[in-house]
């Protein structure tokens, strides 16, 4: 029988197999699940060449995947092994949609390319056709900017540093092999493309090699691995942090939200989107830190704010009747809305745009319409086909029933406070109104404002307002999607969705029903997020306190305005001075930085003010109000020449501490000084004490003064970078596995005399990490030392905040919220630790100081107890003055007649969360801090998107956060220690995994397959 000949498909799946294995061996794969999130395809370097080198003959595939191998027909001798190392460790990754260039169009392009770099002073290489590596990488430089035809540049890597010249001769820096473009930055991954072994891949591809390397740097991207720790760094191609994740269909299929052509959007809406309901998520955030509304006399007022379209909506007449559907049904009118219409991130910093006030994009609106349709007289031809009818009658009653609905009765019914109550406040949040009142308040609210019949019946009324009742108690950084809430409810119930002249039984079709639940959906957003939200702020203050972390507090307004008064005026007094609202006005322009918001924050006695730098405020830019960077982005390249000193020069911040795990090396050496001097079971004396309102305190001449000496240098560069991982399991078979990636962006500074490489800079951006992608912003921006140190002696001796319509300036201490503020602090505290404190460094002694956390370990008393008096007796040149009843010793003590809390002897000391034991040092954890605590306000449940592999990574999360080297350090640590502290750190994640689970829906709860109880410690 004749032997059937492989087909074309055959052979390239033939060649695809036998490439993955010449490239497995270098292939990191924990890694490259990250890559395939963002790429349908990555291959190696040598798969790629094999399998996408189109016009390569089977002869020079076959070279490409036997280079380096036992088998291969190269002599070893010849054999690169950095050549070899590079094609199966460096990966290719291509982006969707990318088609093998026709071989002709390459061809005329290089043609183009070598003619133009002939007319230069630049000579080409000397066989046609044959390009060198170099002269390659600078062609793909000049096709990615003859590509983009706007004026501004390739947002590719190897564009970066580089700029189309202006064809007037006066740039300097001219690209020696690139016509028409300069360089006004070095570009170190063209350095790297130009250098050995890729300078040797034209070699061994042979004939082609230019369209084959052309086509790899224009539309693929490349990632070489750093030092060997599975780690990439991106070398070419669009930074991988711009790019959209692949979202992979099953079978191929594309969801319906993608397929259905959306018939209300009449061409005024841009680029639609076509959200899906589990990605339109409530914004909370928004009911947050709310001020309280006051009539003309002076009282506080309740309900929606005055701008509400329902207190403008007064008559509800035909026209103003049109004018609110167009608020409630705005898909159906053609306006921006939620569902199909994009965020412009320059408007707002929120996920999706604050529909409350929509006033002149609907004048622009009619206006536009009234130009189109002249002849359109009659109001109900404006409206769409199946908003006519009822649809009409209950959103006119729903403007009738807000007129007559008494907000300020139902909140003294439901959320009453005691007048008595309201003249004795301290700052305490035993004020605040319960969620369970709050809620039934907002559920009366919309009872008595929104008609039943738009509900559709009894048990989908019940559906809402169970949702309305979780929307309120949810925690900080929780929120509800529209899926959560439309989901649920029975469509077919509700009369006024069924179009006009339709039968109400009659059988549904897929299109009606999807219109049905497109209506639904627009009232329910418009319920939740332009009625609930606004009704919440014009009601209540809402905020989290410095003790319950994500637990939210409602403050009725006139209760907060008692208990935030006398705070703001004790600030006024002691930390602020009032400027000239005139001349704040005039200097604005000279100001680098902006004015900061002031929020006070609830603790369980008094208030903490805090300073919200990292709002971005709007400014006018070319006559239209757009958002303008915060004041902590402002502030970030000094943040980072800061940190470059820190790490530059240790020493001078002393004994500081930058995290909790910082406390380990420093015991750890301390101990062994101890037992290297014959002193390890003598007596330690421990002594803590806490700064009083440390960055309020701070003076700020001195500051300035330490900060112009830590500056030396005349110019810094400041580079920015990203860093990627993917956030959960990494394997198939996991729960986690398939959740989202996780960026950072970053900067780092350095001096002009000490610059990296791109190999260097990610190497130390991914010191200590893994599964991790590097890309590097490449382009170096230079500071200068005035510039820097006139930015911060803005920030520290200019800080400008408005309380009301008041403008104040901040006269001593510096922003708390800034972030630049700890690591001042810290410098601050080491130079006093060098005036003042300098007894303590005669080896005898330890001290440790995480900002303005103090902790003394001797083995002398009369130091910890001249520690102590130094300390007690407050430090006016440093700001300093301590809190009596905060400190600790653990021997006896008294200071001017007042004795300080002594713990037991031979007991674990507590600091900053852990406990020291006073005989050992064994570290341990603080249970008694936990204990006060409620741990079901430390989590985060999310409701909505993936809540079972959410619930998997946020819990194996939580135990890696538990599984610090000093707690587990049996080196260190005695294994009763050890065990201990496994046994409390399985405890509380299980405490929180036990909060996690039951504050989920039942239907949403995990399986027993993911939650498994074993015996940790038997008989401890």
């Amino acid at each position: 029988m004749k032997r059937k000949r492989a087909t074309k498909v055959e052979r390239a799946r033939k060649q695809l197999k036998l490439a993955h294995h010449a490239g497995a061996a270098g292939a990191p794969a924990a890694t490259l699940p990250l890559l395939r999130h963002y790429y349908p395809e990555v291959l190696s370097l040598r798969q790629y060449l094999a399998s996408r080198g189109h016009g390569t003959s089977r002869k020079q595939r076959r070279k490409i995947l036997q280079y380096g191998s036992s088998n291969g027909a190269v002599n070893h001798c010849q054999v690169e092994l950095a050549l070899v190392h590079l094609l199966d460790t460096t990966f290719i990754g291509i982006p969707k949609g990318v088609h093998p260039v026709a071989v002709e169009d390459v061809d005329r392009d290089i043609t183009i390319f070598t003619q133009q770099v002939n007319d230069s002073t630049t000579s080409i290489s000397a066989t046609q056709g044959a390009l060198k590596q170099e002269e390659i990488v600078d062609f793909a430089i000049w096709q990615l900017f003859r590509r983009n035809l706007s004026s501004s540049k390739p947002s590719h890597i190897l564009c970066h540093g580089y700029q189309r010249t202006a064809n007037n001769g006066g740039e300097i820096a001219v690209v020696p092999g690139v016509p028409g473009i300069y360089c006004n930055s070095p570009n170190t991954h063209v350095e790297a493309l130009k250098s050995h072994p890729w300078t040797e891949l034209p070699a061994i591809l042979g004939g082609g090699a230019e369209r084959h390397l052309s086509e790899l740097l224009l539309d693929c991207a490349v990632f070489v691995p750093v030092a060997e720790s599975g780690n990439l760094n991106q070398l070419s191609g669009l930074p991988m942090c711009e790019l959209k994740p692949v979202k992979k269909h099953s079978f191929g299929v594309v969801p319906a939200a993608k397929r259905t052509h959306d018939v209300a959007s009449n061409g005024n809406i841009k680029s639609p989107c076509g959200r899906g309901l589990s990605e339109i998520r409530f914004v909370r955030h928004r009911m947050l830190y709310a001020r309280p509304t006051l009539t003309s006399k002076g009282r506080t007022r309740f309900g929606l704010p005055f701008l509400h379209v329902l207190n403008r909506c007064a008559e509800m007449s035909e026209k103003q009747t049109l004018h609110l559907m167009k608020y409630v049904f705005p898909r159906q009118f053609g306006l921006h809305n939620v569902f199909t219409s994009n965020t412009n991130r320059q408007e707002t910093a929120q996920p999706f745009v604050d529909y409350t006030y929509r006033e002149k994009e609907i004048a622009f609106s009619d206006c536009r319409q009234k130009g189109n349709q002249r002849q359109r007289q009659r109001v109900d031809l404006s409206l769409p086909k199946r908003l006519r009818g009822a649809a009409v009658d209950l959103v006119r009653r729903i403007g009738k029933r807000h007129r007559n609905c008494a907000y300020h009765a139902l909140l003294e019914h439901y959320c009453p406070v005691q007048a008595v109550v309201l003249e004795s406040l301290d700052g305490s949040v035993s004020y605040a109104t319960s969620e369970s009142r709050v809620s039934a308040f907002c559920r009366a609210a919309i009872m008595t404002v929104f008609p039943k019949e738009l509900w559709g019946g009894l048990a989908n009324r019940r559906i809402i307002l169970r949702n309305v009742d979780s929307f309120v108690r949810m925690r900080r950084y929780e929120s509800m999607s529209m899926h959560d809430v439309l989901q649920p409810l029975q469509i077919t119930d509700i009369d006024w969705l069924v179009p006009p002249g339709a039968q109400p039984n009659a059988r549904l079709s897929s299109t009606d029903y999807t219109k049905r639940k497109e209506l639904m959906g627009e009232l329910l957003y418009y319920l939740f997020d332009s009625f609930l939200i606004p009704l919440i702020r014009g009601t209540f203050h809402v905020t989290e306190s410095s003790a319950h972390r994500n637990h939210l507090y409602y403050f009725r307004h006139d209760v907060w305005k008692a208990m935030s008064e006398p705070a703001l005026t004790r600030l006024k007094e002691t930390m602020f001075e009032e400027c000239s609202a005139t001349a704040v006005k005039r200097d604005m322009a000279k100001r680098a930085l902006g004015i900061s918001q002031i929020r006070l924050l609830p603790k369980d006695h008094g208030m903490r003010p805090i300073i919200n730098l990292r709002r971005r405020v709007q400014r006018l830019q070319h006559g239209k109000l757009a958002l303008g960077r915060s004041i902590n982005s402002i502030l970030t390249p000094a943040f980072s020449i800061l940190k470059f000193e820190k790490e530059m020069h240790p020493h001078r911040l002393g004994s500081a501490l930058f995290s909790v795990d910082d406390i380990f090396p420093r015991l750890q050496a301390f101990r062994d000084q101890l037992h290297l001097h014959g002193k390890g079971q003598s007596p330690l004396y421990f002594a803590k004490v806490d700064v009083q309102a440390c960055f309020d305190t701070i003076p700020q001449d001195r500051l300035m003064a330490l900060v112009k000496r830590i500056i030396v240098a005349d110019k810094y560069n400041i580079s920015r970078f990203a860093r990627g991982k993917l956030v959960g399991g990494q394997n198939k078979d996991t729960p986690g596995f398939g959740a989202q990636a996780s960026w950072n962006f970053l900067t780092r500074a350095t001096s002009l005399e000490e610059p990296k490489s791109a190999t260097d800079s990610a190497i130390e951006a991914l010191e200590g990490r893994a599964r991790t992608v590097h890309v590097n912003g490449v382009v170096r921006k230079s500071e200068g030392r005035q510039t820097i140190l006139s930015l911060l002696q803005e920030h520290v001796e200019m800080n400008l905040v408005k309380f009301g319509d008041r403008f104040y300036r901040q006269k001593q201490g510096i922003p708390q919220g800034s972030i630049v503020s700890s690591l001042l602090c810290s410098y601050i505290y080491a130079e006093l630790e060098f005036d003042l404190l300098d007894f303590l460094f005669g080896g005898h002694s330890l001290l440790l100081r995480l900002i303005d956390d103090f902790m003394v370990i001797s083995t002398r008393r009369d130091v910890a107890e001249r520690f102590m008096h130094v300390m007690h007796n407050g430090i006016p040149s440093y700001g300093i003055n301590v809190k009596p009843q905060k400190s600790r010793v653990n021997f006896d003590l008294s200071i001017g007649g007042e004795a300080i809390p002594k713990l037991p002897a031979y007991t674990a000391f507590p600091y900053c969360g852990n406990t020291i034991d006073t005989a050992t040092l064994d570290i341990g954890k603080d249970q008694e801090r936990r204990q006060n605590s409620n741990l079901a306000d430390s989590v985060t449940v999310e409701y909505s998107r993936l809540p079972g592999q959410t619930f998997y990574r946020k819990t194996l999360n939580a135990l890696k956060l538990q599984m610090h080297a000093m707690m587990l350090s049996t080196a260190y640590n005695s294994e009763r220690t050890v065990l201990m502290n496994l046994y409390h750190s399985f405890v509380e994640v299980a405490l929180k995994t036990y909060h996690y689970v039951h504050s989920m829906p039942a239907h949403k709860q995990p399986g027993r397959q993911l939650i498994t109880s074993k015996s940790i410690l038997p008989n401890t």
